[in-house]
């Protein structure tokens, strides 16, 4: 039952076709969190797996919690899992449990069957989420101070995807790419992976003609990060070939060690887990499936 507040609004969902509703999503999440989807719907890569579940006033979209559909690999095993993200309210509609009548909708309305549902919280909305039934659970971060061990050598080359044959390598390697982890990987993320590549990391791709294999990673403060790599090849993140390219590229920036940005299998001496203050908290609502041991989900797979 809708609380009094959201009795005056409309609830919509699944609305990305519509140009009214979907620009003025777009307004709310530019206000919010300074987000740009358009960019991505324009390009064709917001699809069926990312689902807005919105209250509106008239057309103007004043709350949102958004639904991502993933597909995650958990021990070697297929998982279904539900993501919440997009969590956003107008200033003026704010403290009116908008929110938490979204949150209760997604969830009933895609929770069901799901093997796993998780999120990422900012800290001042940490407090929200335990009073639907999810934990808090922290994850690890993942470092290696590689040695070259031989002359082979990836070649990787920096892909300039305002080009059709660039961005045609990466569109076919973000399509069939396998997971990156075993322990815990994305499959069929692709969506995922061009909103990031086209917002935030258009001059950070690299592809490897050699191993036909594309590595995303940003040098800084003296740490090469390693987010994604992308392969049709399940094995492409232990290559040693590729792992000498990366060593190179931190030896002429002067960076010390590698940061996985996901959860590595890799096949390497001196890889160690640690724990870090991060700018968000991980929550999971408990399921069927359980992740066990140290882990870190994908950053290019958060929606």
């Amino acid at each position: 039952m809708k609380n009094d507040a959201a009795k005056n609004l409309k609830l919509i969902s699944d609305y990305k076709n519509n140009d009214i509703f979907r620009s003025n999503f777009n307004k709310l999440a530019g206000l919010v969190f300074g987000i740009d989807f358009e960019p991505w719907y324009r390009a064709g890569f917001w699809n069926d797996r990312y689902i807005c579940c919105s209250y509106a006033n008239g057309n103007e979209v004043v709350s949102n919690v958004s639904v991502n559909m993933m597909e995650l690999v958990v021990d070697g095993g297929l998982k279904k899992a539900v993501q919440i993200g997009t969590v956003m309210t107008h200033p003026d509609y704010r403290k009116k449990g908008l929110s938490a009548e979204l949150m209760n909708f997604a969830l009933a309305e895609y929770g069901a069957g799901a093997d796993l549902i998780y999120l990422f919280a900012n800290e001042s909305a940490a407090g929200f989420y335990p009073a639907f039934g999810f934990e808090e659970i922290r994850e690890t971060s993942f470092e290696l101070i590689p040695a070259l061990n031989d002359n082979n050598n990836a070649g990787l080359k920096k892909l300039d995807i305002a080009g059709h044959k660039d961005f045609s390598i990466l569109k076919r390697l973000a399509f069939n790419r396998a997971p990156a982890s075993k322990k815990l990987g994305v499959i069929n993320d692709s969506h995922l992976i061009m909103f990031y590549c086209i917002n935030y990391y258009t001059d950070n791709i690299y592809y490897s003609e050699n191993l036909d294999t594309v590595v995303i990673y940003v040098i800084e403060n003296g740490s090469l990060y390693l987010y994604d790599i992308l392969s049709e090849n399940d094995s492409a993140a232990n290559n040693i070939a590729l792992l000498n390219s990366l060593r190179e590229a931190m030896s002429a920036s002067g960076a010390a060690q590698i940061v996985f940005m996901f959860t590595p299998d890799i096949i390497a001496p001196g890889v160690k887990g640690f724990y870090n203050q991060r700018d968000y908290k991980l929550f999971i609502k408990p399921g069927t499936c359980k992740i066990t041991g140290e882990f870190n989900f994908s950053r290019l797979s958060h929606a």
